[in-house]
């Protein structure tokens, strides 16, 4: 398996790979992009082609390939092995059920258990009811319900157990793991029985857990009209959306997502030939969503059933949108009660009503403006209070200004009132924020020392150019600083091990602490020549100013020690010494001189 292992990691290009999921632009040797792990606007996420690694010097998210898709895509190892082994072409060796991973094994149960209920829902004398409820309550097509997966679940307690425990054999604990049932008085219970099933799959295809919803008839009040399966290792709420496996490529295309809220409202709009859609469950857009949103594209129109400008929770995540840069406008329906109605009864409307989405500062200033008198005097206190925070919230200064004009318009005031008014605001948020302490990351560090920056371009220029000679002596010496001092020690004992230097296996092979500022010595910009020949002579001058150094640092202890043996009256000892610190003295003033001269020495 650890041959396979490195044959994927070799026939895996990290470039090519990290560019399928976001814009890079070359930058010298290495690559450079926008980190797709926290939000900023110049790039500081480094990746090298001849380490095969990358690092975000903002974040300090770093490692390979499989890192990488375990960060961006939450995959496990062994996934993360499978996906890159199909995407290289390399057959991996059968992996038995005891060797998968918790993650894997539960998809698996998912993904049977899904195929389990289309089954029943198309096959079954249970499934009648429900598959008529679908095509004339619904109104759903045969293949609309085929390419969603839609299922159902009858109100029995034997079903689940007798499909996944007594003829697939798992564990009744892997399937309570994956939330779709429990063991109670001497059954297996299905948590989603006597529902239609809604198979909810994240972005990649794999069925992560599932949604029922009751059948309408008498007892319809007296429970849940919806339920999920509870978080597991692979559903988490927050950060699904519905249909988006079956959508990506349109929305890519097109480069607008429409969110709507809930599975049907998605189906309906799928089946009236809006394709670009997703579904989130509720109102609000939450972090992960946002960033899942814009691997694929840059608008995003909200088409949702609930009122976003009155949902503080919605409010923020549309922030939180266009703090990722995503263009967020608001589809209103009028006369609809949410998507799934428009999309069925009134398909051409609902599609008109996507095209004529307002932007979302218009949206939230409109609605603000629909609730209140702005004639009088009340009124306008009642706009300003709810007004000038959505103000306040615009980071764009141009932006900005537009709506302080407009809104100064329709209250009938001057633009300095409104402009003071947000400035209060401001001063209100920054006192009410939280103080945090400061980065503790490499680059955020700042004020090294001479030698600590010193010691870091003599390893950079090394592991980048000529890693031999990192072993010789007269270099290991001169490295003292912790950081630099740990990770040559670490590539000392590497060497003893290895007949070739792989970089990249050796970056993989350090401690966390230490692979972080490995990977800032050897992908920051500064660690780039373009000339080869001009490396010899660089490392040369950083030598030559490091061995200065170290003769001043002892000069400045023999310096002590001889003050130290003065009051002593130890003669013979400091007659030594300062034999030594003379000699010294001289060698010191010898590479000073010659540093003046511009002569590199070569040791």
């Amino acid at each position: 398996m650890a041959d396979q292992i490195e044959e994927v990691k070799q026939k895996t290009d990290i470039v090519s790979l990290i560019g399928e999921y976001i814009e890079v632009k070359k930058a010298g040797r290495s690559y450079k992009a926008l980190c797709p792990f926290h939000s900023e606007k110049t790039p500081s996420f480094m990746i090298s082609p001849e380490l095969q690694i990358y690092k975000c010097f903002g974040c300090n998210q770093g490692g390979d390939c499989f890192a990488f898709l375990k960060e961006y895509e939450g995959m496990e190892f062994g996934e993360a092995l499978k996906f890159l082994a199909d995407r290289a072409g390399v057959k991996l060796e059968r992996i038995s059920r005891t060797d998968t991973s918790e993650k894997e094994k539960i998809i698996e149960i998912n993904n049977l258990t899904s195929r389990f209920y289309q089954y029943l829902l198309f096959n079954s004398s249970f499934g009648k009811i429900a598959l008529g409820y679908l095509l004339k309550e619904r109104g759903l097509k045969f293949a609309t319900i085929k390419e969603f997966g839609l299922g159902f679940s009858p109100d029995s307690p034997l079903g689940l157990k007798k499909f996944l425990i007594d003829k697939k054999k798992f564990d009744p604990r892997d399937i309570e793991r994956a939330g779709i049932g429990y063991p109670k008085g001497g059954y297996f219970i299905d948590r989603l029985r006597g529902r239609v099933i809604f198979p909810l799959l994240d972005h990649r295809g794999n069925t992560v857990g599932f949604a029922g919803r009751v059948l309408p008839g008498p007892n319809e009040k007296e429970t849940a009209k919806y339920i999920n399966t509870p978080e597991t290792p692979v559903y988490h709420k927050s950060s699904l959306l519905y249909a988006l496996n079956l959508t990506r490529g349109n929305i890519k295309k097109k480069n607008v997502a429409i969110v709507v809220e809930g599975e049907l409202d998605a189906i309906s709009s799928w089946q009236a030939g809006i394709k670009n859609v997703v579904a989130i469950k509720g109102s609000a857009l939450t972090e992960d969503q946002v960033r899942l949103i814009s691997r694929f594209c840059k608008k995003a129109i909200l088409c949702l059933d609930s009122d976003i400008a009155g949902d503080a929770a919605a409010r923020r995540g549309v922030i939180m949108a266009q703090d990722q840069g995503l263009e967020v406008k608001v589809a209103r329906l009028k006369d609809y009660k949410d998507p799934d109605d428009a999309a069925r009864q009134n398909p051409g409307g609902y599609k008109k009503s996507l095209i004529e989405a307002v932007g979302i500062w218009d949206f939230l200033i409109d609605s603000v403006f629909e609730r209140f008198d702005a004639k009088s005097g009340e009124g306008k206190a009642k706009i300003s209070r709810e007004v000038v925070p959505v103000l306040s919230l615009i980071s764009d200064k141009i932006v900005q200004d537009h709506y302080v004009n407009l809104v100064s318009k329709r209250l009938e005031v001057s633009s300095e009132a409104v402009l003071e008014q947000i400035s209060k605001q401001g001063k209100k948020e920054e006192k009410e924020k939280p103080s945090f302490a400061p980065s503790t990351s490499l680059r955020a560090s700042g004020g090294k020392e001479r030698r600590e920056l010193l010691e870091e371009r003599i390893l950079s220029l090394g592991f980048r150019y000529n890693p031999e000679i990192l072993l010789k002596k007269s270099i290991s010496d001169l490295v003292k600083t912790p950081l630099s001092k740990r990770i040559l020690d670490e590539y000392l004992t590497y060497s003893q091990k290895k007949v070739k230097f792989n970089v990249s296996e050796f970056g993989m092979s350090l401690p966390k602490e230490l692979f972080d500022g490995f990977a800032w010595i050897v992908l920051s910009e500064e660690s780039e020549i373009n000339n080869p020949d001009e490396v010899p002579i660089e490392m040369g001058a950083v030598l030559h100013e490091l061995g200065i150094l170290s003769l001043k640092e002892k000069l400045v202890k023999l310096s002590g020690e001889i003050r130290q043996l003065e009051e002593g009256g130890e003669k013979e000892k400091l007659a030594k010494l300062e034999e030594e610190f003379k000699n010294l003295t001289e060698k010191l003033h010898s590479l000073e001189e010659k540093a003046k001269q511009g002569i590199i020495l070569g040791e």
